[in-house]
C-alpha cells in the first residue's frame, strides 16, 4: 500500500544527507583547528562525508549509469560506516583487527556488484550490503559499550557524550539488523529504497534519522574532548609538565578534608631553587628554562607514584606526601636534596631549599599548611640554603 504524499524518500535522504554533510565538514574543521589532535575526529568527518556523498549517488538514480549510483554509492555507505566505527575505536584507544574486515568488505562489494550487474537481485543486494553494514555497526556499538563498562564507576561528565552516542549506535545497529533479517526471511518486491511503502518509509526513516542523531553523537565527543584538553592544560605547567599550583591546591584541600574525617596524616613541602636569578643572569633565559625542566625531571625519578609534585611559580615548587609522616617526609627531603644537586651535561648545577610541614588536627584550613611551610622554607633559606627546615 502506498504512503501518503506526504512522504518523499527523495526528500528525506536529501535532507539527511545536506545535514550529515555539514556535520562531516564541522567535524573536519574541528579536527584540524584543535591541538593536540582529537583522535577519530577524521574517521567520522570522513564517515559522514562519504554518506552525504552515497545519498546524492541515490538521488542520481535513473538519470546516471549504475555502476555510479549503485555500485559507487553502494562503496561509498559502506566505506562510511566502517569509518565510523574505525574512528570510535581510535577516539576510545582501540586497535582493531582489520585483516579479516578487509575480507568481509570484499566478500560484501562483490556481492552487491554481482547482483547488480550480472544478477539484478534486490534481496542479494540487500543481504551483501546490509549484511555487512550491520556486522560494522555491531563491531561499532561493541566499542561504545566495552567504553561505557570500563568506566561504569565513574561518574564523570565525559561520559554522558559517550552514553549518549553509543545509545543511537546501538539504535541504529538494531535496525540494520531488522533490515537485513528481513531481507532472508521476507520478499523484497517494491522494497527497494526509493520506493514508496509503509515498510520503506519505516526503514528510511529510522535510518536517516539515526544516521543524523549518531553524527549529533560525534560533535558531542568531540566538544567534550576539547573541553577535556582545555581542563588539563589549565591543570598542567607548560614550561615542565608537571602539574599547576592549582591542580596541586586543588589535590592539597581534597587531601585536608580527608585528613580532617579520617586522621590520616599528609605532609606538604615547600621546594625553592638557590640563586636562580643568577643562572638566569649568567646563562640566559633558556638556560634556566632548561634547569627548571632538568630538576622536575629529577624530582619526578625520585617521587612515589602517589606523590603530587607541582610548580607554584617562578623556581619554587610544592609537593604533597599523601599518608605520609614527618619523620617519612624528612627522609625524602634528604634524598631531594641529594637529586636536586645531580649535574648534567652542559647545565649549570643548582641545589635547593625546602620547607616541610604536616597536617594537625587543630588546622582550620589548607593555608594553614601552606603558611607553615612557607616559613619553614624561609627558614631553611636563612640557614645557608640547600637544606631542609621543618616547622
Amino acid at each position: 500500500m502506498a504512503v501518503t504524499p506526504l512522504y518523499d524518500p527523495k526528500t528525506l535522504i536529501m535532507l539527511a544527507s545536506l545535514l550529515v554533510g555539514v556535520m562531516g565538514i564541522v567535524l573536519l574543521l574541528m579536527g584540524r583547528a584543535t591541538r593536540p589532535r582529537i583522535p577519530g575526529v577524521h574517521h567520522w568527518a570522513a564517515g559522514s562525508l562519504l554518506t552525504a556523498l552515497a545519498g546524492v549517488l541515490i538521488l542520481l538514480r535513473g538519470s546516471a549509469p549504475e555502476w555510479l549510483t549503485f555500485t559507487a554509492q553502494n562503496t561509498a555507505a559502506m566505506l562510511a560506516y566502517t569509518l565510523y566505527w574505525l574512528g570510535s575505536a581510535k577516539h576510545f584507544g582501540h586497535r582493531p583487527a582489520l585483516k579479516i574486515w578487509v575480507l568481509l568488505f570484499v566478500l560484501a562489494w562483490c556481492g552487491q556488484a554481482y547482483f547488480i550487474h550480472v544478477e539484478d537481485s534486490l534481496r542479494g543486494r540487500y543481504l551483501s550490503l546490509t549484511g555487512y553494514v550491520f556486522a560494522v555497526s555491531l563491531m561499532h556499538s561493541i566499542v561504545f559499550v566495552r567504553e561505557l563498562y570500563r568506566h561504569r564507576g565513574d561518574h564523570h561528565q565525559r561520559l554522558l557524550g559517550a552514553g549518549f552516542t553509543c545509545f543511537w549506535v546501538v539504535y541504529s545497529t538494531l535496525v540494520f539488523g531488522a533490515r537485513w533479517t528481513h531481507a532472508i526471511f521476507e520478499p523484497q518486491d517494491g522494497q527497494g529504497l526509493l520506493d514508496v511503502s509503509w515498510l520503506q518509509a519505516l526503514y528510511l526513516g529510522t535510518f536517516s534519522f539515526g544516521l543524523v542523531i549518531v553524527n549529533i553523537g560525534f560533535l558531542l565527543l568531540v566538544s567534550e574532548r576539547i573541553r577535556s584538553n582545555f581542563e588539563e592544560l589549565a591543570m598542567t605547567d607548560t614550561l615542565t609538565g608537571v602539574r599547576s599550583r592549582r591542580a596541586v591546591v586543588d589535590v592539597a584541600s581534597d587531601l585536608f578534608k580527608r585528613s580532617r574525617r579520617s586522621g590520616e596524616p599528609f605532609s606538604v613541602l615547600l621546594l625553592d631553587l638557590d640563586h636562580f636569578k643568577a643562572i638566569n643572569d649568567q646563562y640566559g633565559h633558556q638556560s634556566g628554562d632548561r634547569v627548571l625542566q632538568a630538576f622536575c625531571r629529577r624530582m619526578e625519578d625520585t617521587l612515589r607514584q602517589s606523590d603530587v609534585f607541582g610548580r607554584q611559580g617562578g623556581e619554587e615548587f610544592i609537593l604533597l606526601l599523601p599518608a605520609t609522616s614527618m619523620a617519612q617526609a624528612g627522609e625524602l627531603a634528604e634524598r631531594l636534596l641529594l637529586a636536586a644537586v645531580t649535574s648534567e651535561p652542559d647545565l649549570p648545577g643548582v641545589t635547593v631549599s625546602i620547607g616541610l610541614t604536616d597536617w594537625r588536627p587543630d588546622d582550620t584550613s589548607i593555608d594553614d599548611l601552606l603558611n607553615r611551610a612557607d616559613r619553614a622554607l624561609y627558614a631553611a633559606k636563612d640557614a645557608g640554603r640547600n637544606n631542609a627546615k621543618y616547622c
